[in-house]
């Protein structure tokens, strides 16, 4: 498991589309599918990434931390 499928699983179980989720979070539905993919190159930065994964945990009903953990252990 990493990051990217389980922000992809955790989505798909909150049934929402990443069209709908870039429209929550105003972050770009490229982005999300880029870090869906564990490509986190064109978030700007661990710091941004990590700040993304926080919005989206939000708009998905999932705790932060568990997007954050996985995100540590690989990068």
């Amino acid at each position: 498991m990493t990051t990217g499928s389980e922000l992809r699983d955790r989505r798909e179980s909150a049934g929402l589309s990443i069209e709908q989720l870039a429209s929550l979070t105003s972050i770009r539905m490229g982005l999300i599918t880029e870090m869906e993919n564990n490509k986190f190159v064109h978030c700007g930065g661990d710091t941004y990434a990590r700040g993304h994964l926080r919005t989206i945990s939000k708009r998905i009903g999932l705790n932060p931390q568990i997007l954050l953990d996985l995100f540590d252990e690989e990068h």
